[in-house]
């Protein structure tokens, strides 16, 4: 008998573009886009570190919001909850 695992739901919300954007680049793969953070999710417990490089977060921030001013709301809700938690 096969064993069971139990699962869970991780919810994110992000701007429907880029959700757009970036299920087109995992459909690409052959995969969803719950597929893509399932990999991404397991990878961080199994590396026990985020597979990004974000050792500079507010160059990150930073850096994105040059590159995508149509965020900018977005992006200062996300900075404020990573710097004030």
């Amino acid at each position: 008998m096969a064993s069971m695992t139990k699962t869970t739901q991780v919810a994110a919300r992000v701007p429907v573009e880029i959700k757009e954007q970036a299920t087109a680049v995992v459909n690409e793969y052959g995969l969803g886009l719950g597929d893509a953070v399932r990999m991404f999710i397991t990878r961080i417990a199994k590396e026990k570190c985020i597979p990004l490089d974000i050792s500079t977060p507010l160059a990150s921030i930073s850096s994105f919001d040059q590159v995508h001013p149509e965020y900018q709301s977005y992006i200062d809700e996300i900075a404020e909850g990573y710097l004030y938690e």
